[in-house]
């Protein structure tokens, strides 16, 4: 589809997917009443003769005391002899332990020294600053480009579904300590985007019969096959001109990506290779690098026998089809729960991702689509990472207006006593300052888990704080709550147990939700309580934000009045615990 004109500040927009074996960066000089161009970073280092490749692996290699040397390419082929360990799919440690949990893929240990943290500054320092050096070097009005833009470059991080604002808290701490922002960055210049809607993104640019299927009240889908993930969302398009989509349901995110594949591949081959006068670990880098790059991609489960490494280990359609389907079953089953759950007619489901590239994938998705009557629609983009790509068109053209909650978020609230709800903790009854009988630690939904919700459309929950003297403004101290976030289909009661200690098992803590309530003061009401005595209260309410790519939130309170909106800091929890 045409790409229209920008109509936004000027701006040199940065989009990165760091994928489990892959990373690919984007860039556009955004220009008012321009048409946006575009690019791919290439040229890194150890891969400089294939000068259009825009994929880096996401690894790093370390010396013996714990310091990154070499990166991408070159830290794999280590022609300087480096004796250190090679870091790979530290992607992984990042997920959620529900999403690791799916499947029984191996994480990585990290060598003595080297935190999870350590290697994403590493990397991400390493992407970032060849992604300047290239733009430098290659752009036409470089000083320019430089000059205008050099502090006011915006990054935009490509995420899987399955992360929230734990990882993304984890992602900002890492782009600050790896020089990337400074350390009071204006939070406005890095903006993440799911890897499904960077890709749609992609597709309605790319695609080549899109134009003639999608229109106002289609229903599709994107099903982004990556190296650990493989996320699908279904879009409705909301209008033509211009263009609006809105997500239909929860996305799906499963853990059934190609690095599952080549786990298994290399235990294989390291098996048939035991006993041959081949077995080195250079012998098996090279074969795994030819596994990875040609046959898994060709493999369309018609081959009887495949060789590699000039025919020193054949792979016989047997052992090739057992590899592949344990991930395939897993994203079968995904797209059939998506496409039912959804309770709409898809025209088509569009595949983007490394895996998508997989014959024998794309076989196995198209036998499953056409049972519904669904289309399977390709991108002829395969050399590009679109993902990459796709959230850099994200952030000039943000189609996506609505989007469905992944699960079910709240926040924990004393309310009114019901015997038949809350007889088991009848002990914790207590009479609030207004005389009701109440019960604390109760779990108080603001979306539910499907719910779609439009970027610009909050849920807001009341508060007040009570004071036995009329306060000063420093006195008012501060507001904190935490969020809640509950990923099954049931939305428990409580928030703890009975004892007040542990989290609900179908509840996990997101984040703490902050704000200062010094500029309350004069929202302050006195009031007495049921004995006669005066105190004094504050009211307002803390509205976030579900319906966009990154958590957001606001304070809200009334002054004489007249509505005012105050900050409200989003704590994340931490990644590792």
């Amino acid at each position: 589809m045409p790409m229209g004109t920008y109509n936004g500040p000027d701006r040199l927009v940065f989009a990165i997917d760091l994928g489990t074996t892959m990373t690919a960066v984007s860039y556009a000089h955004l220009r008012k009443g321009s048409t946006p161009r575009f690019c791919m970073v290439t040229r890194w280092l150890g891969q400089e003769d294939a000068q259009g490749e825009c994929k880096v692996p996401s690894v790093v290699r370390y010396d013996n005391r714990g310091d990154a040397v070499q990166f991408g390419a070159e830290a794999i082929e280590n022609s300087s002899d480096f004796e250190g360990p090679l870091v790979k799919w530290f992607k992984l440690l990042l997920h959620p332990e529900r999403l690791r949990q799916q499947n029984k893929i191996t994480p990585p240990k990290l060598p003595p020294g080297v935190t999870v943290e350590k290697v994403y500054r590493d990397f991400i320092g390493y992407v970032f600053k060849h992604a300047q050096k290239f733009v430098q070097e290659t752009s036409v009005d470089a000083d320019e480009v430089t000059a205008r833009t050099s502090l006011n470059y915006h990054v935009v991080l490509a995420i899987p579904n399955g992360w929230d604002a734990v990882q993304q808290g984890f992602l900002r701490k890492v782009l600050v300590d790896a020089g990337v922002f400074p350390y009071n960055f204006d939070a406005r210049r890095l903006s993440f985007v799911t890897e499904s809607e960077a890709s749609v993104h992609f597709a309605i640019q790319y695609s080549n019969d899109i134009d003639q299927w999608l229109h106002q009240g289609t229903c599709f889908a994107v099903l982004d096959a990556g190296g650990s993930t493989v996320d699908t969302t279904i879009y409705r398009c909301l209008s033509e001109d211009p263009l609006q989509l809105e997500e239909v349901t929860a996305s799906e995110c499963v853990q059934a990506g190609s690095a599952l594949l080549d786990e298994e591949a290399e235990s294989l081959l390291r098996k048939k290779l035991k006993n041959s006068s081949a077995y080195c670990e250079h012998y098996v880098a090279a074969f795994v690098a030819e596994w990875e790059k040609k046959t898994k991609r060709r493999f369309d489960g018609n081959d009887q026998l495949i060789t590699l490494g000039a025919d020193r280990v054949r792979l016989n359609r047997t052992e090739l089809s057992d590899i592949f389907q344990g991930p395939i079953a897993v994203i079968i089953k995904s797209v059939n729960e998506i496409l039912s759950r959804a309770g709409v007619t898809c025209k088509a489901v569009v595949l983007v991702g490394g895996f998508a590239e997989s014959q024998y994938l794309r076989k196995f998705i198209k036998s499953c689509l056409t049972v519904r009557g669904i289309k399977a629609s390709l991108i002829d983009e395969a050399t590009k990472k679109a993902a990459a790509e796709g959230a850099c068109i994200w952030f000039a053209k943000q189609v996506v207006v609505a989007r469905a909650a992944r699960a079910t978020y709240g926040v924990q609230v004393f309310g009114d006593y019901h015997p038949e709800l809350h007889c088991e903790r009848a002990n914790l009854r207590f009479r609030s300052q207004e005389g009701r009988l109440c019960v604390p630690g109760l779990f108080s939904p603001l979306v539910v888990k499907n719910q779609v919700i439009h970027s610009n459309e909050s849920a807001s929950f009341q508060y007040f704080q009570l004071y036995d003297t009329k306060p000063s403004a420093s006195q008012l101290g501060e507001f904190q709550g935490d969020l809640f976030c509950a990923d099954g289909d049931k939305v428990p009661t409580w928030v703890r147990d009975v004892d007040g200690i542990a989290y609900d098992p179908a509840l996990r803590r997101v984040c703490a939700l902050k704000a200062d309530l010094s500029g309350l003061r004069n929202s302050l009401k006195p009031m007495l309580n049921a004995t006669g005595k005066q105190y004094w209260r504050v009211d307002f309410k803390v509205e976030v934000f579900f319906g966009q790519t990154a958590l957001c939130a606001s304070l809200v309170w009334d002054e004489f009045g007249v509505q005012k909106k105050g900050a409200v800091s989003i704590i994340p929890d931490a990644v590792l615990r």
